[in-house]
This record gives C-alpha cells, sequence and structure tokens, in this order.
C-alpha cells in the first residue's frame, strides 16, 4: 500500500517536471512542484540535472540516441538540407515531440535506479568540462545546448541552427525595428563554438556570455562580451568589427585575437594572433600587431607588450598554458572548466608557482597527479570538494 502511494507521488512529479520544461505547466500545477522543489536541496538538484548532458546520457540510454539523432537527421534533411528553402522549423514544438517520449523515461529511469531523490551533495564528482550552452533568444525564450543537440530555431526574426558543438546565426533578409538581441551563455565547465551571419567565428570559454544583435547594422558590427572569447573576425572593408566591454572596446576589420574580461579580474587582456586591432577605453587608445597584447586596468590605462600568444588563447584548441603561474590563479582557471570548490590549508601555498602546458579534456586527478610530483603540494577531493595542503 506504502509502494503503491509512492509511485502515484512520484508520477505526478514526473507529470509536472515535463510540464515544466516544455512550459506547458499552469499557475496551480507551478505551486504544486515549487513545493516539491522547496522540500529539499537535492529536489533542486534532480530537477536541474534533467538539464544536464550527462543525466540525458544516462536516462535515455544508446538506442534512444540512435533514435533521436536519427529524427533530427530526417528534420535537416527536410529543413536545411534542401538549397533554396527557407527554413520555417518552430523549434520548442517541435523539440518538445521528438524529446517527450525520451524526457518520461529518463525520469522513469532515474526514479527506479533511486528509491528517493534525496542525494547527498558530498557524491558530487569532479567531471571534465564539455560543450554547453544556453540561448537567450530576442523573443526571451531559452534553449539549452549541448555538444550533441541538432535543432534549428526560427524566432520570427533570425534562423539559428546548431549542429553539434557549433551554434550558427543564419544571414537572413528581414528589416529589424529597435534593439533586438540574443545572448549566449557559457556555464561553468562549458565552452561553445559561435559562428554569426558574417562569418565571423567565436570561441567561447567557461563561465562567459556574448551578446549580439539579431541583425548586424550597416556601419559596423557590433557584439558585447564578459568573460573570455576568441575571435576570428570575418574581412569586410566597409564594415569594422566591434567587441565592447565594461573596460573598453576592440576594433577590427579582419583578424584573429583572444580577449579576456572577466568581471572578479581588474584587468582586460587583448592578445593578437593575426591582423591589427585598436583598443579604446574612456582615457586611452593604441593599436597594437600580432604578438603583442594589450591591458586595460579599472581606471581605462591601456599598457601594451609582447607575449608568447600560445599562452593565452592554446585554450581554444584544447590546450591550457601555465607559465610561472601561481597556484591560485590556475586554480581559478581550473575550477572554471572543471566545476569545482577549492580550499587551502595555509595562505602561503597559493603562491606556489607551476609552468604547466596540459590537455583540458584530460581528468583533474591527473593533473593534480602531476602538480604533485612538481611540488610539494598534496590534494585531497571529498566529491567535488578539493582541499590543497
Amino acid at each position: 500500500m506504502v509502494k503503491e502511494e509512492r509511485m502515484m507521488i512520484n508520477r505526478e512529479i514526473e507529470n509536472l517536471i515535463v510540464k515544466a520544461l516544455f512550459k506547458e505547466i499552469t499557475d496551480d500545477e507551478q505551486r504544486q512542484l515549487d513545493e516539491w522543489l522547496n522540500v529539499s536541496e537535492s529536489n533542486r538538484i534532480f530537477f536541474e540535472r534533467l538539464h544536464s548532458e550527462g543525466y540525458l546520457k544516462g536516462a535515455i540510454g544508446d538506442r534512444n540516441r540512435e533514435l533521436r539523432e536519427e529524427s533530427w537527421k530526417r528534420l535537416e534533411r527536410r529543413t536545411v538540407g534542401e538549397k533554396g528553402r527557407k527554413i520555417r522549423l518552430f523549434v520548442l514544438r517541435v523539440a518538445a515531440m521528438l524529446a517527450l517520449p525520451l524526457l518520461v523515461v529518463g525520469i522513469m529511469w532515474y526514479m527506479s535506479e533511486h528509491d528517493r531523490v534525496d542525494l547527498p551533495l558530498a557524491n558530487q564528482e569532479i567531471k571534465v568540462g564539455g560543450s554547453k550552452a544556453v540561448v537567450t533568444l530576442s523573443t526571451g525564450e531559452q534553449l539549452s545546448l549541448f555538444g550533441d543537440t541538432t535543432v534549428c530555431v526560427n524566432d520570427g526574426l533570425a534562423t539559428l541552427v546548431n549542429t553539434k558543438d557549433t551554434l550558427n546565426f543564419m544571414k537572413g533578409d528581414h528589416p529589424v525595428v529597435g534593439n533586438s538581441y540574443n545572448v549566449i551563455q557559457i556555464p561553468r565547465g562549458g565552452e561553445y563554438i559561435v559562428r554569426l551571419e558574417d562569418g565571423t567565428t567565436v570561441y567561447l570559454n567557461s563561465e562567459s556570455e556574448l551578446r549580439i544583435p539579431v541583425h548586424f547594422g550597416k556601419d559596423e558590427r557590433l557584439v558585447w562580451l564578459t568573460g573570455e572569447a576568441y575571435f576570428s573576425v570575418k574581412h569586410e572593408k566597409d564594415r569594422k568589427f566591434v567587441v565592447r566591454t565594461n573596460k573598453a572596446d576592440i576594433a577590427v576589420l579582419g583578424t584573429e585575437f583572444g580577449v579576456r574580461v572577466y568581471l572578479g579580474e581588474d584587468e582586460l587582456l587583448t592578445t593578437l594572433v593575426k591582423g591589427s586591432v585598436e583598443v579604446k577605453s574612456d582615457h586611452d587608445i593604441h593599436r597594437i600587431v600580432p604578438g603583442e597584447q594589450a591591458t586595460v586596468d579599472n581606471m581605462g590605462k591601456i599598457e601594451v607588450r609582447e607575449v608568447n600568444v600560445d599562452e593565452f588563447v592554446a585554450w581554444k584548441s584544447g590546450r591550457v598554458v601555465f607559465v610561472n603561474a601561481r597556484l591560485e590563479d590556475i586554480m581559478d582557471e581550473l575550477q572554471r572548466w572543471y566545476d569545482f570548490n577549492v580550499f587551502y590549508s595555509s595562505p602561503e601555498l597559493k603562491e606556489l608557482r607551476f609552468t604547466m602546458d596540459i590537455m583540458k579534456y584530460k581528468e583533474v586527478s591527473e593533473i593534480f597527479e602531476l602538480m604533485e610530483k612538481i611540488k610539494k603540494v598534496s590534494f585531497s577531493v571529498n566529491g567535488n570538494n578539493v582541499i590543497l595542503k
């Protein structure tokens, strides 16, 4: 009797979760779901895991993944694959039709694997980062993208096509009235590639945000960045490309360069690989050449120096390079990619220096072992917490 009652409750929650994920939930149902979410932090963790790539892999299984991919391939052949035909696919409706049965199966699988959803936080593991992003469309609609997501979206103003780990903004001929933007956010442990309508490619690092207009203007191509990105800008003679940040603007016609401007850091770094860029703050302006890096401080002062560019842009090619770097700075960087918490047994440890060139897709334990061999430091891992001694 007790078992039957619990199954009824589980089925009810399954129902509410599915409706919430596809935005078909009523106000009364949302209140019921909120009550369940507020019962414990574990319930919220469970709900959030339904959006994660790792959960979906376990939930739907290899066979369902093949079926899903084949369904998307058939859709692509009918939309993107037909030359000269406009894509008119309202993705949320179609995605729901394809994903709903798999999601329900996934929830049932999860609940059958765990008698209850009260999962201890200590069981979280440190996982290698991967391709994932959240896109907020100009309409306010949000999409969660992963490295295996294939999707086409037409929001009435522009067409977006995502295949594998790249989000493509298709060139459109719709007139845009007012300010309409799409926003790409990369969470901790994430990265993504964005190809803009002009052919410019942007590699976005963890904890970054790129805001772009639905269509570029006639005189310039302007985007807004927080975090870190590598730009390979398509050359256009008549329209410069401008990256706007909270510290300075970086203007180019066609080039390749890296920009790092995290909110918690004191300086903006612009590292030039090819071409030339102009860095302009409220109080200063400098043009730099390949092999140079411009730093902009909080007062708008710009300084230029020669650097080994690989040290600053290798991340977009799957490597992380540290040259005589402080341990605290290294751990801050690793935290963004592997999404863990770090604690120091003494403040002196933060000042240890390391030089390393590592593959960013390695298990973090391998990196810790390497650092232990280089210096007298030890790493103790408990769930997703790392203690340095």
